[in-house]
């Protein structure tokens, strides 16, 4: 078989349609690199590039592991997404946490769990207060709505823990 170069199939005729092979060549080989990024688009979207997913979901730990904080990155608006903070301080009794930052500014918290036992308004940010167990660990489940756009960074902190900086993206 002959080399695309002397097949008919890729000259240009002028009967009965008029052909333009070589800017036809060009038109395949851009649609085909549009095909590879939409398959591209959507193996990110699977892996969480654009909300839930391996890609999204985030573990992050204090210096010294007293503070545990699990979240998503990357959030839609609208979208509801839990996070969770975990704190190791004194054997039964209350453990202080302060979320600061723009994490009020950009999620609306729709769940606590459990209830603190105290919380408080803290410049940009909140305090909340929780029972330790009998190991003095305290876990805190949140379920935020994502009410902004763009990047937010929060800082999670607790007394005598290393604090934690996370930053969460809220796509449209």
């Amino acid at each position: 078989m002959s080399d695309k170069g002397s097949h008919d199939d890729y000259k240009s005729r002028h009967y009965p349609v008029r052909e333009d092979m070589a800017y036809q060549i060009k038109v395949w080989r851009f649609e085909r690199c549009g095909w590879y990024v939409l398959v591209l688009l959507v193996v990110l979207g699977l892996c969480g590039m654009f909300s839930r997913g391996p890609m999204s979901f985030r573990d992050v730990h204090g210096s010294d592991g007293r503070l545990r904080v699990q979240y998503e990155v990357f959030h839609r608006n609208g979208s509801i997404n839990p996070m969770v903070i975990s704190v190791v301080g004194t054997p039964d009794a209350m453990v202080e946490i302060e979320l600061s930052g723009d994490f009020l500014n950009g999620f609306s918290i729709e769940t606590l769990l459990p209830e603190p036992g105290r919380a408080s308004s803290s410049g940009k940010g909140m305090k909340l207060w929780l029972q330790a167990d009998a190991q003095g660990r305290a876990n805190l489940y949140m379920t935020l709505r994502g009410d902004g756009l763009g990047l937010f960074s929060t800082r999670v902190s607790s007394p005598g823990a290393a604090p934690v900086a996370m930053d969460q993206f809220i796509l449209p």
